[in-house]
């Protein structure tokens, strides 16, 4: 495979290939970090995570590029993520996970917190995972009320 594609109108210029049309990204490609190597890349597999959380291979492309980008903020929420998907299952894969990226997430005592939850998985509805770039998260559960009627006189009734 050519790194660059040659224009048939003008056989003499050189373009870079552009990324298919999914999300600007091909989804299926688990190397997709060493081809596309930016943040905004992370951005667009977090999309991708939030419109179809159940796709593996989208978690694991998005843990690689925050992994290989040395982001350990990013790569935490990416990993909360797919502990969230995965609930009680993939066990092996979770730890596998951990026992990789472990030092890049000791400074925020994040793999204390993946490491108590490796059987179990996280729940989605847990504050604790509620930390920023996660995007399947919802501390919040059930319905709030933040505003109360009020009669005329300011009285509440």
């Amino acid at each position: 495979m050519t790194p660059f594609l040659k224009d048939a109108d003008d056989p003499g210029r050189i373009r870079r290939p552009a990324p298919p049309a999914v999300f600007g990204l091909p989804v299926r490609t688990l190397g997709i970090a060493t081809h596309w190597h930016s943040p905004a890349t992370g951005a667009l597999l977090a999309a991708e995570v939030a419109r179809q959380p159940r796709n593996l291979h989208t978690h694991l492309q998005r843990i690689a590029l925050w992994a290989s980008l040395g982001n350990a903020p990013a790569l935490g929420a990416a990993l909360v993520d797919l502990w969230i998907v995965l609930g009680p299952c993939g066990r092996d894969l979770r730890q596998r996970l951990l026992r990789q990226h472990t030092p890049a997430l000791a400074e925020g005592r994040l793999a204390d917190y993946l490491s108590e939850n490796l059987d179990a998985g996280i729940d989605r509805h847990a504050p604790h995972a509620a930390l920023p770039g996660v995007v399947l998260a919802r501390p919040v559960e059930g319905s709030r009320c933040f505003l109360q009627m009020s009669t005329k006189d300011g009285r509440n009734p």
